[in-house]
């Protein structure tokens, strides 16, 4: 007694075995193969097939030119994921090979195409490939190999951190060497140059910085810090980590205005600018009244922009402070 078929599954449709029928008159008759076939009909003896019993037939399907591609065909259960495992191959490079087919939508009996060879990723240099697996998203695969989420995006500009597929291949950056937490670095006065222990500090908008005792560092807002005197907070430096892309000119035009409000502002060049660090800078721009000085810089420092807009009173105080603001600017490095 043969077991008739409730239901065909998508991509094939039902047909009643008549007088004659076998599989390959039936593959043949309906555009088929004898495999797709089998793998639509898995409890059906093909040896035993009897008049009266019901079938499941593939809806015909245009065989892909794979070139040197291998072909598979589609079994009951398969999905694209389960297919790149089993031939170990990344699934983008499995979607890639098969443009016009729906991976939501695969049928019993498909045929598609399967990378008999996948191009390596083209990572940078020191980093290392990863595969994406259930559950993974770029903070966790951050955390789990001790890197920053935007090392992670910086190693992979075309992925999409919020629809990430499973088998899609990742860059993974080997960590930075950790930074000490605190260091010495070097500060002139009146042209004496003496060294003092920083701490190291980190801020959300990405990047990290040495501060000097006596001096404090805090987030004043989402992409803005501050890093100012205890001795006298008049004295305070504001620090943003620029977007790329940013228009220049009108950054400038903007700074111009803001310095308008104190007086008239000038733009420093060659050895008006008080330190040479700061000579690479795109502006440096200053203005100054009986009470307070301000300047704002903006300048690359290891691939990223950054303005810095200082604030330092006209006392005397000032010749010993500022210094200390210039040497801590300078340990600024990215994360």
């Amino acid at each position: 007694m043969y077991s008739d078929i409730k239901q065909c599954p998508p991509g094939t449709f039902s047909y009643t075995i008549q007088s004659g029928d076998n599989f390959y008159r039936l593959a043949m008759k309906f555009k088929t193969t004898i495999t797709a076939l089998g793998l639509s009909n898995p409890n059906v003896d093909p040896r035993l097939l009897q008049i009266g019993q019901s079938l499941c037939i593939p809806n015909q399907q245009t065989a892909p030119s794979c070139h040197e591609n291998k072909q598979y065909t589609i079994k009951a259960g398969d999905t694209l994921y389960n297919i790149s495992r089993i031939n170990q191959v990344p699934l983008t490079d499995l979607v890639d090979a098969n443009p016009s087919i729906n991976p939501y939508l695969l049928q019993v009996g498909q045929v598609i195409c399967i990378p008999t060879t996948s191009p390596s990723p083209k990572c940078p240099v020191n980093a290392t490939t990863y595969v994406i697996k259930s559950g993974d998203t770029f903070y966790k695969l951050a955390v789990r190999h001790n890197i920053t989420v935007s090392e992670l995006l910086k190693a992979n500009p075309s992925l999409r951190p919020e629809a990430l597929m499973l088998g899609e291949t990742v860059c993974i950056p080997k960590p930075q060497k950790a930074l000490p937490p605190t260091k010495d670095i070097p500060i002139t006065v009146d042209g004496e140059t003496e060294y003092r222990r920083a701490k190291l500090n980190k801020s959300p908008q990405g990047y990290y910085i040495y501060i000097l005792n006596k001096f404090t560092f805090t987030p004043e807002e989402p992409g803005k810090d501050v890093v100012f005197s205890t001795v006298d907070d008049r004295f305070f430096v504001r620090i943003e980590r620029l977007p790329t892309g940013l228009d220049l000119n009108n950054l400038k035009e903007n700074s111009l205005a803001e310095l308008r409000l104190i007086g008239t502002p000038r733009e420093l060049r060659g050895t008006e600018i008080f330190d040479p660090f700061f000579s690479s800078a795109h502006f440096v721009l200053h203005v100054s009244d009986q009470s307070i000085s301000k300047s704002i810089f903006v300048m690359e420092i290891k691939g990223a922009t950054y303005r810095f807009i200082m604030y330092f009173p006209n006392v005397e105080t000032a010749v010993g402070i500022k210094p200390s603001f210039y040497a801590m600017l300078k340990t600024i490095g990215n994360l």
